[in-house]
């Protein structure tokens, strides 16, 4: 379809035109569909009022625009409509906010005439003036319009109604709102890379992985190996499951399949997606050893944005500003780099989120490779739904996925065999190498003396230890005991103590730093949650794990002589203790009288798989008959879908609050006057669009900063506590309660009895 030809006196940012940014955003992509939206999107900008209010914002009441300009593209449509008709008129309409519940969203929005000139007085002038200046010979009739709308299933009315439609419109939608951001912090078109170096980094990875030179190496190279094979003889498929214990080098075996499958399909990006932070950090640290940095980008809320875009050393003062805010842009829509390593979180919101943050970069997700690595992190609730998004998507949008764990759900039994491969034959949960640990049960272990007991046995009778338990408050508590007891036994330097009530910025180092000890054999016991177990790659002597679900065991079990160090498979064990304090699991999920019946005697690694089968049958078996999300994708009820995602996947805990811990004097300070400096430039008088979009984005990278000394903690422990800054809802624990540790310690984190019950 041809642009509308608008005169360039019509503004659709501070001095740049209508026109201008249409043009650009209409170049983004070549697709027709949202051609035809960037087109019809700013149409309604227009008029008398917002060209007022966008050329003197300080005194000018703001005004509308996506609705004029949906409802001129539907009476352009004729009232037509079509699967892509509706989800262009949708994404023009919500383009500025969140997508909804469609059939309540029309209702309220545009069923009623009468509502709608209260809401809107002025609006049939002000379409009648849009198409005039646009030369659309139109009759918008409002009445006919409110009529079209006045139906009591508007989906079901006009067919709308299919899974297929829900991301038809999402993807829409994404290209909409990107390419508007985009164009209007760039001024330009946005143009995709084109070129990815797939062969030269399949190159690095080889000459990585064969250089290494210890007893687990032979084995990963032979498992890389067979997976890129089996791979090769099914290329036609486009799920991939690595199913292999752990320490058996899945990080760059995934890899090395995703760039080989880029390289063979031609695919755009490839996007790893990992449960935890911790693992994020260490997944991009052995991607950097193969990746070059501008194609590589390490994504979730603590990172910061690449620097893509340096200003001019001439120009620095006057656009330092404006490149911070494209470098944010550029990466929290990950339109720049060809490798993402990034959290469940994001990638799961990109699916079932409704937020335009979230969507944002949802067409990002077409042509590429996605590796779901550790998925047993996903809650069985979700796995048909799961399995049903990504089955649709691999077929409509041209994507791979690649799902990784030591213990593959039950996901797979809901994927079809014509488009699944297993990649890694079952044998290697049985070889003599994978001999590296024993699980034992022991339910004797039922208290905190019992535990204690265990705990100073095995450490002594071995260099290091893992002790894991499912709460906060055990955690401290076993902490506390063993400190106390343990006296003539274990030094301090020795004992390390690790839960989500010890700030981000604490918990890396404590990782970092036990790693470097078990590498030099040092005497090492750590007491944790489970927050150290998937994807930390540390290597104990020996284990003791509280129960829990079987996968989280197994996973604590892969922190146990991890690479099959010589004379340890005789004694490498995790000992399994009963439940003895708070256990954050439902009992559904923990199936314990179960676990007890198959692990009755102690099992070597090497005899697990036939359990895990056993296992996963009757998690199978429990799951829900029927999906959680899927008939309310189809029925195109946005809000509805995210919000039962997120109460199944990571349900808010009420009466929490996120508190900064000041574990320096005068950091609270320093981070005060940056805020305070953007805030009051927030405030000025005359102030652009541009330069608030600046300070915002200057004030996000100064919260990222933030962060790394924030943790949650029980709202009724707060009392008294003043907020960070008044357009920061964060409390703050000052200096003076970390240094007295009547709030904070250092060493154990926040002392709060209330925050130690908490099970997150």
């Amino acid at each position: 379809m041809n642009l509308f030809d608008i005169e360039e006196k019509y503004w659709s940012h501070p001095n740049y035109p209508v026109q201008k940014h249409l043009i650009n955003i209409a170049a983004s992509f070549a697709e027709d569909s949202h051609k035809e939206a960037a087109f019809f999107h700013d149409i309604g900008k227009l008029t008398d009022e917002f060209q007022k209010y966008i050329k003197n914002p300080d005194h000018a009441r703001r005004t509308t625009h996506a609705l004029e300009s949906a409802l001129i593209y539907l009476t352009n449509k004729n009232h037509k409509i079509t699967p892509e008709s509706f989800a262009i008129f949708y994404a023009i309409l919500k383009h500025h906010g969140d997508l909804e519940n469609t059939n309540n969203f029309l209702d309220d929005k545009l069923s009623f005439i009468d509502d709608l000139l209260e809401a809107y007085p002025g609006i049939e002038k002000r379409l009648g003036k849009i198409c005039e200046r646009i030369c659309l010979p139109l009759d918008l009739d409002l009445d006919e319009i409110c009529s079209f709308f006045d139906q009591e299933d508007f989906v079901q009315e006009h067919d709308l109604e299919s899974f297929q439609n829900y991301f038809l419109i999402k993807d829409i939608f994404s290209r909409l709102i990107f390419s508007d951001k985009y164009e209007a912090i760039f001024k330009e078109p946005y143009s995709e890379k084109k070129s990815c170096q797939w062969e030269t980094y399949i190159s690095n990875l080889v000459k990585l992985v064969e250089s290494k030179n210890n007893k687990m190496a032979f084995v990963r190279n032979q498992a890389r190996e067979e997976i890129i094979n089996t791979y090769s003889r099914n290329k036609d498929k486009s799920i991939f499951i690595i199913e292999a214990p752990t320490g058996i080098g899945k990080t760059f075996s995934a890899l090395h399949l995703a760039l080989k499958i880029c390289h063979d399909k031609n695919k755009k990006r490839i996007i790893n997606a990992l449960p935890m932070t911790s693992i994020i950090d260490q997944t991009h640290e052995e991607y950097n050893l193969i990746l070059e940095k501008d194609d590589l980008l390490k994504f979730h809320h603590l990172t910061h944005s690449k620097n893509y875009i340096s200003p001019d050393n001439e120009e620095k003062n006057e656009k330092e500003s404006s490149s911070q805010q494209q470098n944010d842009f550029i990466a929290m829509s990950w339109s720049s780099d060809t490798v993402i390593v990034t959290t469940f979180n994001q990638l799961l919101n990109i699916f079932y989120s409704n937020k335009n943050r979230d969507l944002v970069k949802f067409w990002t997700i077409r042509d590429s490779v996605i590796i779901l690595d550790e998925i047993q992190a996903i809650p069985r609730m979700l796995i048909q739904d799961l399995a049903k998004t990504i089955t649709f998507l691999s077929k409509s949008f041209n994507i791979d996925f690649i799902l990784m764990s030591a213990t593959i759900p039950a996901i797979k039994q809901y994927i079809s065999q014509n488009i699944l491969a297993e990649l890694l034959d079952n044998r290697y949960f049985s070889m003599d190498f994978n001999n590296r640990y024993s699980i034992q049960i022991n339910t004797q272990i039922n208290n905190m003396d019992s535990l204690l007991a265990a705990t100073k046995i095995h450490y002594n009778s071995n260099r290091s230890l893992l002790c894991v338990v499912n709460s906060k408050k055990l955690s401290l508590d076993l902490y506390s005991e063993v400190k106390e007891n343990f006296k003539k036994d274990i030094s301090y330097s020795e004992l390390f103590f690790l839960n989500t009530n010890i700030i981000p910025k604490c918990r890396a180092n404590i990782i970092s730093t036990v790693k470097k000890r078990l590498k030099e054999k040092q005497k090492t016991l750590l007491i944790s949650t489970q927050v150290v177990e998937a994807g930390v790659d540390l290597d104990f002597d020996f284990g003791i794990r509280e129960f829990a679900p079987l996968y989280s065991m197994i996973q604590a079990a892969g922190r146990i002589n991890r690479e099959n160090r010589e004379g340890m498979n005789k004694s490498a064990k995790l000992l399994v203790t009963d439940k003895i304090g708070y256990c954050p699991y439902h009992p559904t999920d923990l199936l314990k009288e179960e676990i007890l019946e198959l692990f009755s005697s102690e099992v070597n690694e090497n005899r697990i798989l036939p359990l895990l089968k056993k296992y996963f049958q009757i998690v199978v078996e429990r799951v829900a008959p029927d999906p959680l999300l899927y008939q309310e994708m189809r029925k195109l009820e946005f809000e509805t879908v995210y919000r039962t995602y997120l109460n199944n996947f990571m349900k808010e805990i009420p009466n929490i609050a996120p508190v900064f811990i000041e574990i320096e004097e005068d950091l609270h300070q320093l981070f005060l006057l940056k805020i305070d400096n953007i805030h009051e430039k927030m405030k000025q008088p005359g102030k652009s669009m541009e330069g608030k979009m600046d300070c915002k984005s200057k004030l996000k990278s100064i919260l990222k900063e933030i962060s790394q000394y924030v943790i949650n903690v029980s709202m009724d422990e707060t009392a008294g506590l003043q907020d960070l800054h008044e357009i920061v809802q964060i409390k703050v624990c000052p200096y003076k309660f970390v240094r007295n540790k009547t709030k904070y310690c250092c060493e154990k984190g926040w002392l709060g009895e209330e925050t130690l019950t908490l099970s997150f």
